[in-house]
């Protein structure tokens, strides 16, 4: 009960203070020379006359939105009260099964499938996006989650990637899947080299110098190749598919679009990335990076190679970063310096902030809430899209208040916060 009258303090304590920044505006008064606030009516309009009547409108969806609600939290409720016994009863190894990945991936396949069939272009490009981010989002939380390290220009590394696939494609003719490899390589020289000079620097320090290369990247595009976009010829992207095949058929009536081709691509750059990332955080690598990550200092002097860790979690994220913009361009057909910029990087360390730095799937949940989620609410209640980013700021402030690990945030860190909270007195 506490916790929930915090919480209705704080967001009416927001209410109160983003109140003068929604119903009154600066106007310069150009006879006078002189600022002068105006109060405006058409707000003020909209809440008493036009969002009743838009909230009549859409009752279904917050019915159905309180419904899920209700739902995750019961769900959560009894997962905490039942993990005891299912942890006495059952080792949680078995999870690990061969027979349970594969149900897993079944389920996956299955649910790509019908999504083809049922789904419309448009939820499916939210969904090619999103899961992009998520992939862009679990290569930063090698650095940042992982190892701590802060890093501000990651959009930068993604640029590398989109660049050396459009330029690739312009002059030597490459499609989408030769252009994979370089990139990486690319992308991981880049980071490497980036690595060497400033990987001893910690914190503030460190996110200077990565905001400053970020820019630096876009810059020089701007300077060597131009500000014009380069685009993506059709024969060079992810094909459609098409086959005549009966089972084929049977699966998809009207084939594979190439729309439809890149969700499979990307949903397999996901599950690929998951694997990829949970290996590394079982194994002797990411086990060290964890412990420079809670004490660079200790983690040294019982022989951890601080320097050297951290110098390839910064070569694996940029290469990861690199491969991801390779599909990023390809998909948006064309690219452009503009899309690259600190608010792309800005995007990308909030998923993982709000996911839960550290953690699996945290990223996934991050990327799901601050790209899809944005999206549905412009397509289904475009009244909120002026106010998308007070509520994303809104959501972060809130999320850093009352659970700072995150969405789903690993239980060590869990633990590490409120411990440090009992220390601090709060």
């Amino acid at each position: 009960m506490n916790n929930g009258r915090r919480i209705v303090a704080w967001f009416f304590w927001l209410a109160l203070i983003a109140s003068p920044l929604v119903f009154v505006r600066p106007v310069y008064d150009w006879a006078n020379g002189t600022w002068r606030a105006e109060f405006r009516a058409d707000r003020w309009q909209m809440l008493w006359h036009e969002a009743p009547m838009w909230l009549v409108r859409h009752w279904t969806d917050f019915l159905t939105a309180a419904g899920l609600i209700a739902a995750g939290v019961a769900i959560s409720w009894g997962w905490r009260r039942a993990r005891p016994k299912l942890a006495a009863a059952t080792p949680w190894r078995a999870l690990d099964d061969w027979r349970t990945q594969l149900l897993g991936f079944v389920g996956i396949v299955m649910m790509l499938v019908l999504v083809c069939r049922h789904v419309g272009d448009t939820e499916i490009e939210w969904a090619v996006m999103a899961c992009t981010y998520m992939v862009l989002a679990m290569g930063l939380n090698l650095t940042v989650g992982m190892t701590g390290l802060l890093v501000l220009g990651y959009a930068g590394f993604v640029a590398i990637g989109a660049y050396t696939f459009a330029v690739l494609h312009t002059q030597f003719g490459a499609s989408f899947w030769m252009a994979l490899a370089p990139a990486a390589v690319i992308g991981g020289a880049l980071g490497f080299l980036l690595g060497l000079p400033s990987i001893r620097l910690r914190g503030d320090y460190l996110a200077i110098v990565t905001l400053g290369f970020g820019e630096t990247v876009r810059f020089l595009i701007k300077n060597v190749i131009g500000e014009q976009s380069l685009v993506i010829a059709r024969d060079a992207r992810v094909p459609s598919l098409m086959s005549e095949n009966v089972a084929w058929r049977w699966l998809f009536p009207d084939g594979l679009s190439r729309l439809k081709t890149e969700l499979w691509v990307v949903a397999v750059g996901v599950l690929l990335s998951l694997w990829l990332v949970r290996n590394l955080m079982l194994s002797r690598i990411g086990r060290a990076w964890i412990a420079i990550r809670e004490d660079e200092t200790a983690a040294a002097a019982m022989g951890i190679p601080a320097v050297r860790l951290k110098l390839l979690a910064f070569t694996l994220s940029a290469a990861w970063a690199a491969v991801a913009g390779v599909f990023y361009v390809a998909h948006n057909t064309s690219a452009n310096p503009e899309m690259f910029g600190f608010s792309e990087s800005v995007l990308i360390l909030s998923m993982v902030v709000l996911g839960g730095m550290g953690s699996l799937w945290g990223p996934v949940a991050g990327a799901l809430v601050l790209y899809f989620v944005p999206e549905l609410l412009r397509d289904r209640f475009p009244l909120l899209l002026s106010y998308r980013p007070m509520m994303v700021g809104a959501l972060m402030v809130a999320m850093m208040i009352y659970r700072p690990q995150g969405l789903l945030g690993t239980l060590r860190r869990k633990i590490e916060l409120t411990a440090d909270e009992e220390e601090t007195g709060s």
